[in-house]
């Protein structure tokens, strides 16, 4: 079955970091959440459209503090 093409949303990402979105490639969505992956240190930055951010766990998405996150999957 053929779901075609989902339409890439940059939103979440560009209000949180402005121009610096070319540090990721966006991967896909998933309950609303976008899936941004780091091109240097390959993890996932999870945000939804309202700025939240999430981590995957093995029961679900787990709310987490932005910032804290950013600066992990930046690698710093």
């Amino acid at each position: 079955m053929d779901k075609g093409f989902e339409r890439l949303d940059w939103t979440p990402l560009k209000r949180l970091i402005g121009n610096r979105c070319c540090e990721f490639m966006w991967m896909w969505r998933q309950g609303g959440v976008e899936f941004y992956k780091h091109i240097r240190t390959r993890r996932y930055l999870l945000l939804d459209s309202q700025g939240g951010c999430y981590r995957q766990t093995a029961t679900g998405l787990e709310v987490i503090d932005v910032a804290a996150e950013l600066k992990d999957v930046r690698g710093g």
